[in-house]
């Protein structure tokens, strides 16, 4: 059961990481994919960085925030 002096807290702090993950998700969607056809030596150099890897790890950072808010926002009764 969570202590009511942590659970509006907590709950705050997972809406804020829910809501973060949620916007890194939608900037995937919309992340574009080079094709390798499309990726010879002169275009990778003057190619813009694709951040889907670093999307990716933040989105799995925001999980990991969200698990370990709730374990922290849970008192154990015994």
């Amino acid at each position: 059961m969570m202590n009511d002096s942590l659970q509006y807290p907590t709950l705050a702090r997972l809406l804020a990481i829910n809501n973060r993950v949620h916007d890194l998700e939608n900037q995937l969607l919309r992340e574009s994919v080079p094709t390798t056809a499309l990726l010879n030596q002169s275009s990778i150099e003057t190619a813009p960085l694709n951040r889907i890897a670093e999307m990716q790890a933040e989105i799995d950072q925001g999980v990991r925030a969200s698990l370990v808010t709730c374990w922290m926002g849970v008192v154990d009764d015994d």
